[in-house]
C-alpha cells in the first residue's frame, strides 16, 4: 500500500534536490508543500500545495486540511528553514519526528554551541555578534585568523586573517543573509579557526537512540575569506568510519542536542586533539553529498530519510564498496563570463555527471569572493579509491573552458 509523504521545500539548489526528490518518488507518492513546483520536479509529484513553507502557521493548517481529506503517513524537508515547522506539523499528526523544540535549538548555531558546551562535547572557542563593530572586536578577543559565520539559514561562512577583514566578512554575510531572507537580521557566529582536515560524519539517528555512522565525506575548501567547499569526496572503506574517537563524538552530539530520528550531516575539524564540532546540520546534506553517499556505498540517503519518516525501518546495509566525489568549479577572477562549456564526458567515462550552472553574460565572483551562486560548473566520478577520484576530478578541470572578462575590462554601461 502506497504511503504518501509531504515534503516541505525543494532544498538549496536544484541539483542536489532533483537527485532527493526522484529517490523519495521512486518509493512512495510525493506530496510538495511549496510556493512553486520547477519543471523538473513535477513529474515526481502526486499533488502540490501552493503555500509557503515559510509561513508556518499557513504551511501547518494547509498541511493539516490535506490530510484531513487524504491518506498522509509522513512529513520530511531537507532545508533548515522548515524543519521546526515539519517537526510541528509531524508532531500534531502523531507522526514520527524527532521534537520540534529539539530542532529549534539545533537551527540556532548559537544555542547548539551552548548545548555542546554544557555537555563537553569538543568544538572551537567561539562567540556571537550583532553588528560588525562587535564581530571585531569579539575576534579580537578570540585570536586570528576567525571563521565567521551565519547564526541561522545556510551554512555560509567566511575568514578573516586580521582586524581589517572582519566588517568585510561580515558585509558579504549581510549581503548573503538580505538575499535569502530579506526581512531577517544577520547575527553572526564566531569561532577560532581550527588546523585539520575538515570531514563530516553521514549520521543516521534510528528509532531507540542507536546512531549509525553511514559514510564519511571529506571536503576541500578554497581560497579565503569566502573558504567556499570546492571538493566533496566520500570513500566506503575510509578509515574513520572506525574511528572510536570519531564514533564516540558523534554519538555524544547526536546524545547532547536530543535528535531522536532523522538523517544528520555533523561537520568537525580533525585537530591533533581529536575531533572539534563546527556544525551540525539535522537534515540532509546539499553539496550532492547524498549522491556521493549512493554511489560509493549504496546507501540511499533520501530514501532513509523517508523511511524514518513513514516509521519505517530504512535499509543500511551497504551494496557497493568504492569512491565518489564531486568538484565545484569556480572563477579565477570577478567579471561577466563570455563563454563557459565544458566536455566532461569525453574525458573519462567514469564521470557520472557534469553540469554548466552559468549563463554567459551573468557577473560572478572570484572564488575567494563567491557564494555557491557563482559557481561555473559541477561534475561527479566515480572509481575504486579517492585518490582515483581526485585525479578523474583533476583530470575533467582541464576541459572546463570558461572565457570572463575581469570587471575592471568590462565596457561601462
Amino acid at each position: 500500500m502506497p504511503q504518501p509523504i509531504v515534503l516541505l521545500g525543494l532544498g538549496a539548489t536544484a541539483a542536489s534536490g532533483e537527485f532527493a526528490l526522484t529517490q523519495i518518488a521512486s518509493a512512495q507518492p510525493v506530496v510538495l508543500a511549496d510556493t512553486a513546483a520547477p519543471a523538473w520536479a513535477r513529474p515526481h509529484l502526486d499533488h502540490h500545495l501552493h503555500v509557503d513553507p515559510a509561513d508556518g502557521p499557513t504551511t501547518i493548517a494547509a498541511v493539516k486540511a490535506f490530510a484531513s481529506a487524504h491518506p498522509l503517513h509522513g512529513i520530511l524537508t531537507y532545508t533548515r528553514d522548515h524543519l521546526v515547522t515539519a517537526a510541528q506539523i509531524a508532531e500534531d499528526l502523531n507522526r514520527p519526528t524527532t521534537p520540534a523544540g529539539t530542532l529549534a535549538l539545533c537551527t540556532d548555531r548559537t544555542a547548539t554551541r551552548e548545548t555542546l558546551a554544557q555537555h563537553r562535547v569538543p568544538h572551537p572557542v567561539w562567540d556571537e555578534a550583532r553588528n560588525a563593530e562587535t564581530a571585531t572586536h569579539r575576534a579580537d578577543a578570540i585570536g586570528y585568523p576567525v571563521i565567521i559565520r551565519a547564526r541561522t539559514g545556510s551554512a555560509v561562512s567566511g575568514l578573516a586573517c586580521d582586524r581589517s577583514e572582519v566588517p568585510g566578512v561580515c558585509d558579504r554575510m549581510n549581503r548573503h543573509t538580505g538575499s535569502q531572507h530579506p526581512h531577517r537580521a544577520a547575527a553572526f557566529l564566531l569561532e577560532e579557526h581550527l588546523d585539520g582536515p575538515q570531514v563530516a560524519a553521514e549520521t543516521v539517528v534510528l528509532e531507540g537512540g542507536d546512531v549509525r555512522t553511514v559514510a564519511i565525506t571529506r571536503t576541500t575548501v578554497g581560497p579565503g575569506p569566502a573558504r567556499q567547499a570546492v571538493r566533496h569526496c566520500v570513500f566506503a572503506h575510509d578509515s574513520l568510519l572506525h574511528n572510536r574517537i570519531l564514533r564516540q563524538t558523534v554519538a555524544r552530539t547526536v546524545d547532547a542536542l536530543g535528535i531522536t530520528l532523522g538523517v544528520l550531516h555533523i561537520e568537525m575539524t580533525l585537530t591533533t586533539r581529536g575531533p572539534h564540532i563546527t556544525d551540525v546540520t539535522p537534515h540532509l546534506p546539499d553539496d550532492l553529498i547524498p549522491l556521493l553517499v549512493e554511489r560509493a556505498t549504496g546507501i540511499n540517503l533520501p530514501q532513509v530519510a523517508a523511511d524514518l519518516a513513514l516509521g519505517r525501518h530504512p535499509n543500511l546495509v551497504p551494496t557497493r564498496q568504492r569512491a565518489a566525489a564531486v568538484h565545484f568549479a569556480y572563477s579565477p577572477n570577478s567579471g561577466r563570463l563570455r563563454r563557459l562549456a565544458l566536455t566532461a564526458r569525453d574525458v573519462h567515462p567514469l564521470v557520472d555527471r557534469a553540469a554548466i550552472t552559468q549563463e554567459p553574460g551573468r557577473h560572478v565572483e572570484a572564488a575567494a569572493c563567491a557564494t555557491t551562486q557563482d559557481r561555473l560548473a559541477h561534475w561527479v566520478v566515480a572509481a575504486e579509491t579517492a585518490i582515483d577520484c581526485h585525479t578523474l576530478l583533476d583530470q575533467v578541470t582541464h576541459s572546463l573552458d570558461a572565457d570572463i572578462v575581469p570587471a575592471s575590462d568590462a565596457p561601462a554601461a
